[in-house]
């Protein structure tokens, strides 16, 4: 309960999460205000540079986070499978090994990741840098799904897997 609690307060300063439109693969669609994300059939006409995912439907959040807590809530209803969490600025984002290292985050409709059974309308990703914690929950019911503990030692982005789409919202504390 603590984390909940000690969650909702600290996010009410949180800045809002934006999409990093050079690291967002080619098949992926952004909103004009960089907090939405859809798949399109196509790829669509884009450079090839380091920093975009290449082999996955992946996009970075613009920000990247080295101390401080940071909150975010990312709207996964009209999505059948998605990722959330936070990823280094130096894991390796062309061909098949981005999850093997470097990445804390809950799934839904795949099995990579700690896997969420029931389909959400929200997830909350509250990360404390300093304490060594990201935390996953549903902020519709307050309902905890999953904390990873270690010790973070680089810059961390928000990291987003889309296959249908996703939309970053306010959030919201009552």
């Amino acid at each position: 309960m603590k984390i909940r609690i000690k969650a909702s307060v600290d996010c009410v300063s949180s800045a809002p999460v934006i999409l990093d439109p050079n690291t967002a693969d080619a098949r992926l669609l952004l909103s004009d205000d960089l907090t939405g994300v859809r798949t399109s059939r196509n790829s669509q006409p884009i450079p090839h540079n380091p920093e975009r995912f290449e082999y996955y439907p992946c996009v970075l959040g613009s920000e990247g986070f080295d101390s401080g807590t940071h909150c975010w809530d990312v709207e996964v209803k009209e999505s059948e499978y998605w990722t959330l969490g936070v990823t280094t600025a130096s894991n390796q984002r062309k061909g098949f090994v981005f999850f093997s290292t470097d990445v804390w985050r809950v799934t839904y409709g795949w099995t990579l990741g700690y896997r969420v059974k029931q389909k959400l309308d929200r997830v909350r990703v509250y990360l404390d840098y300093d304490g060594g914690m990201v935390s996953f929950s549903n902020p519709v019911t307050n309902t905890h799904l999953h904390t990873f503990t270690t010790t973070f030692t680089h810059t961390l982005f928000p990291f987003f897997y889309c296959y249908d789409s996703l939309k970053i919202l306010p959030v919201n504390i009552q």
